[in-house]
């Protein structure tokens, strides 16, 4: 880490996923679109501890956990893209990984 990780001239802090509303309202808009009719056990889960590992236990269940995943990584990568325009940086896209080379047969 930098010396100067602190300066706040220097370097800016990136949002908690709560703070992009990347939290458990993500959650319920996710089951609004995919499991509407486990909208009620999904209330349920949300209002005790360990809600989390509950809700993934659920989706596992119901053959969604990969769904979520996706659904979350873009709902991440969006909210994250808005956050840097609106902070004034610029993304630079990486290049595509280069494709592996299949070993020569003899």
């Amino acid at each position: 880490m930098a010396d100067d990780a602190d300066d706040r001239e220097r370097y800016l802090q990136i949002p908690h996923k709560n703070q992009l509303d990347l939290g458990t309202a993500l959650v319920f808009e996710f089951v609004r679109q995919f499991l509407p009719d486990e909208y009620g056990e999904i209330q349920r889960i949300f209002s005790k501890k360990r809600a989390y590992a509950r809700f993934k236990d659920l989706l596992l269940r119901k053959s969604a956990l990969d769904r979520w995943y996706e659904f979350e990584n873009n709902a991440t990568e969006k909210a994250l893209r808005e956050w840097c325009e609106a902070n004034g940086l610029t993304i630079r896209e990486s290049d595509p990984p280069a494709p592996k080379q299949k070993s020569a047969q003899r």
